[in-house]
C-alpha cells in the first residue's frame, strides 16, 4: 500500500503534482470516503447532499485535484453514510485503486467507519490510500490532536496502518503547533512530520517522500524548538 499524508486537497499544485503524478494515472478509480464531519455540520442524508452531492462546493473541492491527473467524475465512487450499508461500501472500496479520507474530525470518522463496519475492509486495502489532515491522521496507530476550538490536546488510536512517528498538520510557525509539536516528542519519543498546507508525506512500498514544504522534527531538536517557542512568546505572538 502506498499512503498520501496532507493537509488539504491541493495534491494537483506544482509542490505536489510532480511526486503525485507517479502514482496516480488516469485509468485509476477512486473512492471517496467523507466520514470526518461532526453532528453540528451534517446530520442526514439531505445535509450530506448539500455538502457533497455533485456540484457543490465540496464536491469539485474533492473531485477537482484528481480530474487534473485525468481521473475523470465516472471514475469517482462515494461512500454516502447515509445511504451506504457494510455491502455497498466495501464493494466500492474494493473496485477502488485509491481511497480518500477528507479532513476534520478524526474520531467522527473512525466512529462512521466502525458504524459501517468497513474498518476491516479499510486496512485489508491494497492500493493507494490518501488523507487531508483527520483523514491522514486516522491511518497512524496513535496521533495527536493539536488544541483548536473543539479539542483539547489529546491521543487518540488510528488504524494502525503506520506507526512510529507523529504528524502535525496546517503547520504554521506559532506557540498553538511548535507546543503540540514539543508536547509529542517529549510524550512519545517519536518523530514528527511537520506538514503546512503545502506539504506533505509518500510512504510505503520502500518509499519514504516529503512533499512541499513537509519536514521532520525528532527529539534532538527539542532545544531549537524550546528556542523557537520563547522567541515566539516573548515577542507576543497569539495562538
Amino acid at each position: 500500500m502506498i499512503h498520501v499524508l496532507l493537509s488539504v486537497s491541493n495534491f494537483d499544485a506544482p509542490w505536489a503534482y510532480g511526486s503525485m503524478e507517479n502514482i496516480l494515472s488516469s485509468d485509476m478509480k477512486v473512492c471517496i470516503l467523507p466520514l470526518s464531519y461532526s453532528e453540528g455540520w451534517i446530520t442526514d442524508g439531505e445535509e450530506w447532499k448539500e455538502s457533497y452531492g455533485k456540484g457543490t462546493d465540496g464536491y469539485e473541492e474533492l473531485v477537482r485535484p484528481f480530474r487534473s491527473f485525468g481521473i475523470k467524475d465516472p471514475q469517482i465512487s462515494w461512500v454516502n453514510y447515509y445511504e451506504d450499508d457494510e455491502a455497498s461500501a466495501s464493494r466500492k472500496i474494493r473496485e477502488a485503486d485509491v481511497l480518500f479520507f477528507t479532513g476534520g474530525y478524526p474520531d467522527w470518522m473512525l466512529q462512521r467507519l466502525y458504524d459501517l463496519g468497513i474498518t476491516e475492509e479499510v486496512r485489508n486495502f491494497d492500493g493507494v490510500m490518501m488523507g487531508t489532515s483527520a483523514g491522514a491522521m486516522i491511518q497512524l496507530d496513535t496521533f495527536h490532536l493539536t488544541p483548536e476550538e473543539d479539542y483539547e490536546y489529546q491521543y487518540y488510536e488510528g488504524l494502525a496502518l503506520l506507526g512510529g512517528f507523529d504528524i502535525e498538520v496546517h503547520y504554521e510557525e506559532d506557540l498553538r503547533h511548535i507546543e503540540a509539536i514539543i508536547r509529542t516528542l517529549e510524550d512519545t519519543g517519536n518523530p514528527v512530520i511537520v506538514m503546512p498546507n503545502e506539504g506533505g508525506a509518500i510512504i510505503g512500498d520502500n518509499m519514504f517522500e516529503l512533499l512541499g514544504g513537509a519536514f521532520v522534527l525528532e527529539t534532538n531538536d527539542l532545544d531549537e524548538l524550546y528556542q523557537a517557542y520563547d522567541t515566539l512568546r516573548t515577542y507576543g505572538f497569539e495562538y
